[in-house]
């Protein structure tokens, strides 16, 4: 299981080789206010700050997955279909910005102005760019689309305010917003009860996102070993 094994990027030994430029930058700039980072130290810092936003969208991710699972919010004003649908929300946002940071990633990695590949149309800037550069980490980024493709349709409706749902959930909503004795609710309760359209939902949801993580880390895994030769190669003319 996924979450048994959250990944950490920076520790790839690609980025990892990059760390003692950030920590000895870091240093010097404490003990002196006037110290300039080396264009090598500022793009290490670069290169690794990238990596570090993936590993915290992953963490976000497995967290998200873990309050996927539980049955009850105790303690909580807010219903369990509430809660529910504002942790998928969570999960689709956080797994489109691990592609959208593994663009910017690569971006970095050319040397491509933030500016550039920070704004609307920057992951196609990339892409442009990568067809010459690195045509295996191109053809990784599309994978990483292709991957979560089927997932675009509920993460733009998020991101457009229109919020999650689902039949099932919706069919929770219906029965937490209705009076106990409602005709429609009991009609419900007689098919399926409340605690097991609860499991059925909670079922759905996990097998639908988690999967989709191991998937999406071994992208990033191959995406950081396909653009290793410019970080290797710039260490060894230091």
């Amino acid at each position: 299981m996924f979450l048994r094994r959250i990944v950490i990027h920076s520790e790839n030994p690609n980025i990892k080789q990059l760390f003692p430029l950030v920590t000895e930058s870091i240093s010097k700039a404490l003990s002196n206010s006037n110290y300039k980072a080396s264009s090598l130290e500022k793009y290490a810092q670069d290169i690794f700050s990238r990596v570090a936003e993936i590993d915290n969208a992953f963490k976000n991710m497995a967290i998200t997955i873990e309050y996927l699972r539980q049955k009850s919010y105790k303690d909580s004003n807010y219903r369990f279909s509430e809660h529910h649908a504002f942790h998928i929300e969570n999960f689709l946002l956080r797994l489109t910005s691990v592609v959208d940071r593994s663009y910017l990633l690569a971006g970095s990695t050319m040397l491509m102005e933030n500016s550039k590949i920070e704004k609307t149309g920057g992951n196609g800037k990339v892409i442009k760019e990568l067809v010459i550069f690195s045509p295996s980490s191109e053809s990784i980024l599309k994978n990483m689309e292709d991957t979560i493709d089927h997932l675009r349709v509920p993460r733009n409706k998020v991101a457009h305010q229109a919020g999650f749902s689902s039949k099932n959930l919706c069919v929770l909503q219906a029965i937490e917003n209705a009076e106990s004795g409602s005709i429609s609710v009991k009609q419900i309760k007689d098919i399926m009860s409340y605690d097991e359209i609860k499991d059925v939902v909670i079922e759905e949801s996990i097998e639908q996102y988690e999967k989709v993580l191991p998937e999406i880390d071994n992208l990033v895994k191959e995406l950081i070993d396909s653009l290793s030769f410019v970080y290797t190669g710039l260490l060894k003319i230091t």
